[in-house]
């Protein structure tokens, strides 16, 4: 009776059998619209993402329309029930798993409780719920809604409809290394596993083969759809499509594969982390036979992918360096204990940088490195007074040894904020510094300093009329709570153990409102002058 009551509903609505003319019979049918005022983005969690209510369709936040900012733990609500289709912001956010900001937009039918990649099939599908019902049996995930579907929660199926989203991501980033639109290849790839999903009579999870058919559908239609850079130039030749495809379609069906057989979802964040695939495929010459055949061979190795691909603070180690005097280094051990640091005869104002010598796996970067957000803020335990600091359009890299280095992009955005003890502030609010001419890193001999010097520069060069107050807040004496956070890039201990998350929302100066924010993996310790 349930189901007939369902489809009943479905019938209605399909056929748009809704009150009109004004008529006010009281047999004429209402069909009440489907809306919802909160709800959770999921691919794993996605922290810190913009999610709006399309209500013109076209998949961009316009004026007016709702949106929200995902928390902690991916959940959002507006400020009314949104009766149209729910939309994220691609690239915003991050991935609890992967530390990522998805390239993907994801899409969500009017009053879903969940917005994620199965959602987005449903939307980009073009199916009806019964029909739909289809494309989930032939992926393993007969009999859910989609619409209150999170795998995360869901044990029995977490690591099916995980393989599927790492298919997808990893399909987009694919994209994004080479230069094309992720956009357009994770819209792409969605497409081909509805349709490939919905003509398999068993799941596509019931052998390699069928696997292997699904995942080569998906990588063939994103690759197709995403090989355009922004002036609408090719980015591969059709050669090179095609070894890209050949080369994806044997890694990604390797990883989809051990992903669906790990114990639970927390079992298999190593092979969803892994950028193992984008990193092969990103390195090697396209156009060589030789060499794309030996990249197949790496690519068929289930063992070497599923191999855990992460940066790592070498010896888990941090230096601090002063402007005079012996440079400091502490493990990570010290720095978080609850006595932290101490730096005898220094201050924030004395110290040139902090130096995190970091180290990578073999196959953690791609060739074209990755893109990171870094965060750094500094609190007087006493007086309050604190330092905040956001620089986007950073790119870390790798060299043969392993090294890591980093590079700050021509389009990279800082922002700035510092009150005093007494409760002054001063700050760049919502409009970052974008001409970055000093070096806010130092990578000189591998790893990344946060140069403290460069940042207090900025301070001064931006809010000239405040030197002496930020001069005097930056010689304080005292104990200091410090957080680097980071994402866009796996970074653990030398272990491999996974380091804690945390979140810095650089303030607005008097207001109550966040200039901006980056969330991700966290160092944090203490030190005291």
């Amino acid at each position: 009776m349930h189901q007939m009551r369902l489809l009943s509903a479905s019938l209605v609505l399909a056929f748009g059998l809704t009150a009109c003319g004004g008529s006010d019979s009281p047999d004429t049918p209402v069909v009440p619209v489907a809306s919802a005022s909160s709800g959770v983005l999921v691919d794993d969690l996605i922290a810190g993402a913009t999610v709006f209510c399309d209500d013109n369709g076209n998949g961009v936040l316009d004026a007016g329309e709702k949106s929200a900012v995902t928390d902690s733990a991916g959940a959002y609500a507006f400020s009314s029930a949104c009766s149209s289709q729910i939309a994220s912001v691609a690239e915003t956010g991050y991935d609890l798993t992967t530390l990522k900001a998805p390239k993907g937009q994801f899409i969500a039918p009017a009053g879903s409780g969940v917005v994620s990649p199965f959602t987005t099939l449903k939307v980009v599908s073009g199916l009806s719920d019964t029909e739909f019902q289809a494309v989930l049996s032939g992926l393993g995930l007969a009999g859910i809604d989609v619409a209150t579907f999170n795998p995360v929660t869901d044990s029995a199926r977490a690591t099916t409809a995980a393989a599927v989203a790492k298919v997808l991501a990893d399909i987009a980033e694919l994209s994004a290394e080479a230069g094309g639109s992720p956009a357009a290849a994770f819209r792409g790839a969605v497409a081909a596993i509805a349709t490939q999903a919905r003509s398999s009579t068993t799941s596509v999870f019931a052998s390699e083969t069928s696997l292997r058919t699904m995942v080569n559908a998906a990588v063939s239609a994103g690759l197709n759809a995403g090989n355009k850079d922004s002036s609408g130039n090719a980015v591969w030749s059709a050669s090179q499509l095609a070894a890209a495809v050949e080369l994806s379609t044997q890694g990604l069906t390797v990883l989809a594969q051990k992903t669906r057989e790990a114990a639970s979802l927390s079992a298999a964040k190593d092979l969803l982390s892994s950028s193992a695939v984008l990193t092969l495929v990103s390195s090697v010459d396209l156009s060589d036979s030789s060499a794309v055949a030996a990249a197949k061979t790496q690519l068929s190795d289930a063992t070497e992918l599923a191999k855990p691909q992460y940066i790592y603070l070498s010896d888990d180690s941090i230096e601090i360096v002063p402007l005079k005097g012996e440079e400091v280094t502490a493990t990570m051990t010290q720095f978080e204990s609850s006595a932290g640091l101490t730096l005898s005869g220094q201050t924030l104002a004395s110290l040139e940088h902090v130096w995190l010598p970091l180290t990578s796996t073999s196959l953690a970067l791609p060739k074209g490195g990755a893109d990171l957000v870094l965060g750094i803020e500094i609190e007087n335990t006493a007086t309050g007074g604190i330092l905040q600091a956001r620089l986007a359009g950073v790119t870390l890299s790798r060299d043969s040894q392993g090294t890591v280095k980093a590079m700050i992009d021509d389009a990279a955005r800082l922002h700035l904020y510092l009150k005093t003890g007494t409760g002054i502030e001063i700050g760049t609010g919502t409009k970052a510094i974008t001409d970055i001419s000093a070096k806010i890193l130092c990578s000189c001999d591998g790893g990344v300093g946060i140069d403290l010097q460069k940042i207090a520069d900025g301070l001064r060069k931006n809010f000239p009329d405040n030197t002496s107050l930020i001069d005097k807040t930056l010689a304080e004496t005292g104990t200091f709570r410090v957080r680097m956070v980071a994402t866009g890039a796996d970074m653990r201990r030398a272990d491999g153990t996974r380091l804690g998350l945390s979140r810095i929302a650089v303030r607005t100066p008097g207001s109550s409102a966040t200039a901006a924010e980056v969330g991700g993996v966290a160092i944090q310790g203490r030190v005291t002058f």
